[in-house]
């Protein structure tokens, strides 16, 4: 068929040709581009929809360690307020369209296990599992990733780094989409974790994948420099005399090209260098050495003692392999210690993995979050390093509360008779990811738990935690009701936003929160006449401590002559603000 001279064809004819070879490519690749093809419903759920949290009060924990230390450019001291950790319930694009409000430009750290479209059930868009056959498989995950990394980004600090885990069957589709998000100059690096040491005997499995691989992007060209690795410190000294510990190394080295050294080929304990090699050290030292005992012939190989207080505490660049930071099997291994011998949760990364890329990347008092948590790896993750390095690190975790497979079985075995459809809806929540997995492993963590369901106790790592689910507030044509509503709504937002929890003071028109080392003050006023706002500024006046207030008002023009005088205070109008970001986000993640 000859080619068209697309000169000579109207917009029309040439609008045509481009819808067709668009629908032949996406065929082809199951890839648009042009996501908006294929409209997510929970984010066309925002343009009616203004997403809110609401506590869940009686699932907080409280579990402060006495004495808790922290450590600031290696200054040890006492501190025992802990950090306030998050576990927020719900889509976690709703979750990350209120933290856009609560935590922009915020977090340090962000890790993400996405699902990885394998086409076994393991990917749902809008409500239905995608299959290995669905012709837009690609462009539904392309599209699924891409509204959450555009929130994701504007959530990081300048600094902030992201890493994202994925396996073969996204690597190249997320290495594209990252590098148009973030800009292909923020690539950081594709680290590969060697996630089980052996291969699998699958039938008709011909290469059985051990690796899977984990994008790092940094959001701008300033961010946060991954810590080199103190090559002291990854060292094993696995023998020892009466010197004290040593490694052991080989001193041999290949010759460049034929030319041997003949001054580097001497014997050392009776045994010269293997064929095509030459020491490393001259024949004076090496005779120094022999004297001292630091010599071993390992089987016609000869190696050199290197004692602890010899090696100096130099750095290295991370490794891309990260071939030691456990396995899946380790990680469900964790899970069962922490549940008991049954089934919660399939293929859970290893905490070893998340600490260790939280460890390189954050700093003591970072804010890390994962807004795809699952079984909540990397909360663990985050209060064993705390732990570990006195840090005070907070954690924001997202998960919906889906049935896994193993809730839908648990559902199916335990759901009672008689029982009306609402009553099920209700009552099968206590299946899912969140309510079965997520939340209990954290409260088991930071409150201690029997390893193994029955064995030896645990001691807690403790923490604080709130629970937050989504909800919304209905848009409705009339401008004032929707700013009443959202104002009647907002104060779990704020409580999240200024990290304030406990309700301190309570009137008609007003609220006061205090934090939890008593020293900040969370003050919201709902109702604006001036007879109410007078008693609402003497109360505040007698806060001792900093004062974060938020008060309703018809646009952000605040009268704040009431206020003058009061020491350590901010003010910010509501809901102007709130509102104003949603209007962001809608322009940024629907098209028109």
């Amino acid at each position: 068929m000859p080619q068209p001279n697309y000169q000579d064809l109207s917009k029309e004819e040439l609008l045509q040709i481009l819808e067709k070879k668009d629908k032949e490519l996406a065929r082809k690749y199951g890839i648009f581009w042009d996501a908006e093809k294929i409209p997510e419903k929970v984010v066309v759920d925002c343009e009616n929809n203004l997403p809110i949290l609401e506590r869940v009060k009686e699932k907080t924990i409280n579990s402060p360690l006495e004495g808790w230390q922290t450590k600031s450019d290696g200054v040890v001291s006492e501190n025992k307020q802990q950090p306030t950790h998050l576990l927020i319930e719900g889509d976690n694009y709703h979750a990350l369209t209120v933290l856009n409000y609560t935590h922009k430009e915020k977090i340090d750290v962000i890790y993400i296990d996405p699902p990885y479209n394998t086409g076994n059930k393991d990917f749902t868009y809008n409500d239905r599992y995608v299959d290995k056959e669905d012709g837009y498989r690609h462009s539904k995950w392309l599209n699924f990733m891409e509204k959450r990394l555009n929130l994701a980004k504007r959530l990081l600090t300048d600094k902030g780094v992201i890493f994202i885990s994925i396996d073969d069957n996204e690597q190249a589709q997320l290495k594209l989409l990252c590098d148009w998000v973030f800009g292909e100059q923020n690539f950081v690096a594709n680290l590969i974790w060697k996630k089980k040491s052996t291969s699998t005997n699958v039938k008709n499995v011909k290469i059985s994948p051990q690796v899977e691989y984990i994008l790092c992007y940094q959001k701008t060209q300033n961010g946060r420099i991954i810590s080199r690795v103190k090559l002291k410190e990854t060292r094993n000294y696995n023998f020892a005399d009466d010197l004290g510990k040593y490694r052991l190394t080989i001193i041999e080295k290949k010759n460049s090209g034929d030319y041997r050294r003949e001054t580097m080929t001497f014997d050392i304990l009776g045994q010269s260098p293997r064929a095509g090699k030459r020491w490393q050290i001259g024949e004076a030292k090496a005779r120094e050495l022999e004297k001292q005992n630091r010599f071993i012939n390992d089987k016609g190989i000869i190696k050199l003692k290197i004692y602890d207080f010899e090696d100096k505490d130099t750095e290295s660049a991370q490794p891309s392999l990260l071939d030691d930071h456990g396995t899946t099997d380790t990680g469900g291994k964790s899970l069962a210690q922490i549940f008991g011998e049954v089934e919660t949760f399939n293929n859970p990364k290893p905490v070893e993995l998340i600490k260790h890329l939280v460890a390189i990347s954050s700093q003591p008092t970072s804010t890390i979050l994962d807004f795809m948590a699952g079984s909540g790896t990397t909360g663990q993750a985050v209060l064993e390093l705390n732990k570990e390095d006195g840090g005070n690190r907070q954690f924001i975790l997202c998960t919906n509360n889906e049935l896994n497979g193993v809730g839908s079985k648990l559902v199916d075995e335990k759901r009672p008779e008689n029982m009306s459809d609402d009553e099920f809806e209700n009552w099968k929540q206590q299946f899912g990811i969140c309510q079965r997995v997520t939340y209990p492993r954290l409260e088991k963590v930071i409150n201690g738990y029997n390893k193994n369901g029955d064995g030896d106790f645990v001691e807690g790592l403790g923490g604080n935690l709130q629970y937050y689910k989504t909800d919304f507030v209905k848009r409705v044509n009339n401008r004032d009701q929707i700013r009443f509503n959202l104002v009647n709504k907002c104060t779990e937002m704020l409580c999240v936003k200024e990290s304030i929890f406990e309700k301190y003071e309570e009137k008609t028109n007003y609220k006061i929160f205090i934090s939890n080392d008593k020293k900040r003050f969370l003050c919201v006023y709902y109702n604006f006449t001036k007879f109410d706002l007078q008693e609402f500024a003497e109360a505040t006046e007698k806060l001792n401590g900093g004062k974060s207030i938020y008060i309703f008002a018809d646009g952000e023009d605040l009268d704040l002559s009431l206020f003058e005088g009061i020491k350590d205070c901010n003010f910010e109008p509501i809901p102007e603000p709130i509102l104003e970001t949603y209007r962001e986000l809608i322009k940024l993640n629907i098209t028109k």
